[in-house]
């Protein structure tokens, strides 16, 4: 089917300066709280009096003490939150967790982790402990749960975290299942990146989804047949396809069909369309009116395999921003782009923006050259950007990938 169109690091961790700007009193490097040492006392002229007696050492009145410096105050906590950077020296099970995590690969996330602790008994390090206590909330798993947190109080000896419900976008009907990928109005280099990693996410689903709900008829020939060769890709992995919004874009496709704006790619990724979504007499018209414009043999009608048209949802079933606060929700992957724009558009009339990851479950490592575009570009226009809510595993990959560099990440404490 279609087969003659077929075709064929984390960066670096961000070092956060200290905040301690200590002036110094002149002396030597690195000596704080003490005086110049000068060689006026071994040296000095003797007086009259001194001169009268040799013998007497002159007295010479000590230097007041320089007090030491007071130390910077530390930010107060604010209903459990504080807001702190945190030099990332982290064990390699830490970072392989992390990226396996961001990666969807939830169990070898957990794997490693619990590997982590096993080897390293006598560490008194919480951090591993409240990640895996983070993953086993997200993926609703109590008894295990449970089970750390005995080990957590007898190790550590100190009270480990209570439980939370899960997500609501975890559980929800509007969480993401399965790799998705949304084609919008263009595909700009991110897009492509996050089309050959939904292509690879591909390979080891048995559910793909596909979403039409914002693509107008491509006005580009290299983007039509960019689209084309997904489905066709898609299609002959074999997996159960599901299509959002695939009604409505046939019926964009046939409207510019009627006028005769469609080009060669757009009129064969129109009977693409017809064919997944199963609709035989139709795709029979379009073929024969294919072959008399091309003069072409138009591509045969199969009918389709594991194909599900999924109805549109509601667009005001996402959380709405309020004041200064942008909420996301969900797993932040390759479906996520609209997100970002209208965070950027919220952000754009405002000096300062919070964005609200507590319904985040998951940062996929797809997103994040649109999220780091996202976040620099804010703070370039001379915004104040703040992450709050994530979760352990979310702050985490936010700071390995060097978000803390441009905006605050704000790390709730667990109780």
């Amino acid at each position: 089917m279609f087969s003659f169109f077929r075709k064929g690091h984390a960066p670096a961790k961000p070092t956060i300066p200290h905040s301690d700007n200590l002036t110094r009193p002149e002396g030597k490097p690195g000596t704080v709280g003490k005086p110049a040492a000068t060689k006026a006392t071994a040296g000095a002229r003797p007086t009259a009096q001194s001169s009268a007696k040799p013998v007497a050492e002159p007295r010479v009145e000590a230097a007041p003490a320089v007090p030491e410096p007071p130390a910077m105050p530390q930010q107060p906590a604010a209903n459990g939150i504080q807001v702190h950077e945190m030099e990332l020296q982290l064990a390699p099970e830490i970072e392989e967790a992390a990226m396996l995590y961001a990666n969807g690969l939830t169990g070898e996330a957990t794997a490693a982790l619990h590997r982590y602790i096993l080897d390293h008994p006598e560490s008194r390090d919480p951090q591993p402990w409240y990640l895996l206590f983070d993953l086993y909330e997200i993926t609703g798993q109590r008894q295990p749960f449970e089970e750390l947190a005995v080990d957590f109080a007898v190790r550590l000896e100190r009270s480990p975290p209570t439980w939370r419900r899960a997500l609501p976008a975890e559980s929800g009907k509007n969480a993401p299942k399965h790799p998705t990928f949304a084609f919008g109005p263009d595909l700009s280099p991110q897009d492509k990146a996050r089309l050959d990693h939904f292509h690879l996410e591909c390979a080891a689903a048995e559910t793909v989804a596909l979403d039409f709900r914002k693509t107008p008829v491509p006005g580009d020939d290299g983007y039509a047949r960019t689209m084309l060769d997904s489905l066709t890709r898609v299609v002959g992995m074999g997996k159960e396809v599901r299509l959002t919004g695939g009604e409505a874009f046939v019926v964009r496709l046939n409207a510019s069909r009627s006028v005769g704006q469609l080009t060669e790619a757009t009129w064969l990724l129109l009977l693409m369309m017809l064919q997944l979504l199963g609709k035989a007499d139709e795709f029979d018209e379009v073929a024969l009116e294919y072959a008399i414009r091309f003069e072409m043999s138009p591509p045969s009608y199969t009918p389709p395999k594991h194909i599900a048209s999924e109805p549109e949802e509601p667009a005001d079933s996402e959380p709405e921003p309020s004041d200064h606060t942008f909420p996301l929700h969900g797993v932040l992957g390759s479906g996520s782009s609209e997100a970002f724009k209208r965070l950027a558009a919220f952000a754009a009339p405002l000096n300062a923006v919070e964005i609200d990851l507590s319904q985040v479950s998951r940062v996929d490592f797809a997103v994040v050259g649109l999220l780091m575009d996202t976040v620099m570009s804010m703070t370039q226009a001379g915004k104040r950007v703040a992450f709050r809510g994530g979760n352990g595993m979310v702050n985490l990959f936010l700071q390995m990938v060097g978000v803390s560099q441009f905006a605050t990440i704000q790390h709730e404490v667990r109780k």
